[in-house]
């Protein structure tokens, strides 16, 4: 079975973005007299801008106005964004399935004003021929209609339809495999760290770049491709 087209993650898929959106916080918070616990890391990580400043201004007692917090967020991310690493692997991924022929996409929980000036910045933007942010899907994942409604958009640029099943989708994130399980793609779970726990609901599980690379190409059939030096 031949694949489609190739869905991407962003947010600590495609870079490691995860410290980055801690400080900014951190960053901004302190300049309203809060301190963030870092036992609030992990629902840092989970959430986008908007479901942050809902939070904290719950629990925290930010009185910042929402608009006004996320802009501050946003240019304070800004700021790492040339030093914010790529994950081992993914640069020569891209290159190869763009070589193939084959389209990409990425699906992110990410606001555009986030996400949109790093993946024009860091050149990642010229790879992909489909970009949907949260503004542009209902939902937000693990419920599926983040990736159908890729599938389905992803279909209308190709003018041909689009089997999910055909599909491979790149994920970080527990709650993003379940999404793309839930919507009938081959899920690859490339946890962010080798501690954390395969998720039972991906095809394929993998931290280090080796694993990465050899799931990919076996899914690709680009076993010659590796053999002969392209992916290393």
């Amino acid at each position: 079975m031949s694949i489609q087209a190739v869905f991407w993650d962003y947010d600590n898929t495609i870079l490691a973005t995860a410290d980055a959106h801690w400080k900014k916080h951190q960053t901004v918070l302190a300049t309203h007299g809060i301190q963030l616990d870092e036992v609030f890391k992990k629902k840092i990580y989970a959430n986008n801008g908007n479901q942050n400043w809902e939070w904290m201004s719950q629990e925290l007692g930010l009185k910042v106005p929402q608009e006004e917090y996320l802009k501050a967020v946003d240019r304070e991310f800004q700021q790492y964004m040339l030093n914010l690493e790529m994950r081992p692997g993914v640069a020569e991924l891209f290159t190869l399935i763009k070589n193939l022929g084959l389209p990409q996409g990425i699906i992110t929980n990410a606001r555009r004003n986030s996400a949109e000036p790093v993946l024009d910045e860091r050149g990642i933007t010229s790879f992909m021929r489909l970009i949907l942010f949260k503004e542009d899907y209902q939902g937000r994942k693990p419920e599926p209609t983040p990736y159908l409604s890729g599938f389905e958009k992803m279909g209308i640029l190709l003018k041909e339809s689009i089997e999910p099943k055909r599909c491979i989708v790149i994920e970080d994130d527990p709650n993003g495999v379940e999404s793309a399980h839930k919507a009938g793609a081959i899920v690859i779970h490339r946890k962010l760290s080798e501690e954390e726990p395969d998720s039972p609901l991906a095809d394929y599980c993998c931290f280090h770049k080796d694993d990465f690379i050899k799931i990919m190409t076996t899914l690709l059939n680009l076993e010659t491709a590796a053999r002969d030096g392209k992916l290393t």
